[in-house]
């Protein structure tokens, strides 16, 4: 009720969140909270981040490797970061997981995709979001946010030489799944039902 009433009155963002607007005078001084709002509201429509992320639920990433060896690699040192912009073609070595809703976009040993792909769309519209509006970061296990450039980093499989992914020090091969399906989770998101051998 109180935020309601804040918005309502148009009050000023420094009386309303003022150690946001000590933390980032640049982009927020003299703004009021309707004003944010609003700004908010626009930029999300714009960017349609409910669309990419149903999409990046119904499309799923293709498994390739299995997620024990990827956290063999992880646990070894054979994994690195990765931004975005260099990351279709690689592969996964750590979950992804954005909250809300919660439900994993990437697990490991799955491909990243494409640049245009559904997951990469999705990450990069959530990394522009953080980028305009600081303070609002998104609640994203699986990226590190890079402190200098506000990059979103996302862990992959370290290539080998030939630029291929490394091998499975296992020797084990990646089954394919047997059922792929979405359901509802009460909240009207979708959620989904990851079967593998």
């Amino acid at each position: 009720m109180d935020f309601k009433a804040f918005h309502d009155q148009d009050a000023r963002l420094d009386r309303v969140l003022p150690a946001l607007t000590a933390e980032h005078p640049g982009r927020y001084a003299g703004l009021t909270l309707r004003e944010l709002c609003q700004d908010m509201h626009d930029h999300l429509r714009s960017a349609r981040l409910v669309d990419l992320l149903d999409t990046a639920f119904q499309e799923l990433p293709e498994p390739v490797a299995p997620p024990q060896s990827c956290y063999q690699r992880l646990v070894r040192g054979g994994t690195h970061r990765v931004r975005l912009a260099d990351a279709p073609g690689q592969v996964a070595a750590a979950m992804v997981t954005v909250t809300p809703p919660g439900i994993p976009v990437l697990m490991p040993g799955e491909a990243v995709g494409a640049a245009d792909g559904p997951l990469l769309r999705y990450l990069g519209a959530l990394e522009t979001f953080d980028r305009r509006f600081p303070g609002f970061r998104s609640e994203t296990h699986g990226v590190t946010v890079d402190p200098g450039s506000g990059d979103y980093l996302i862990e992959c499989l370290r290539p080998a030489a030939d630029g291929a992914p490394a091998p499975d020090p296992g020797g084990s091969r990646m089954a394919a799944p047997t059922q792929r399906s979405h359901s509802a989770d009460g909240h009207g998101h979708p959620a989904e039902n990851r079967e593998r051998t």
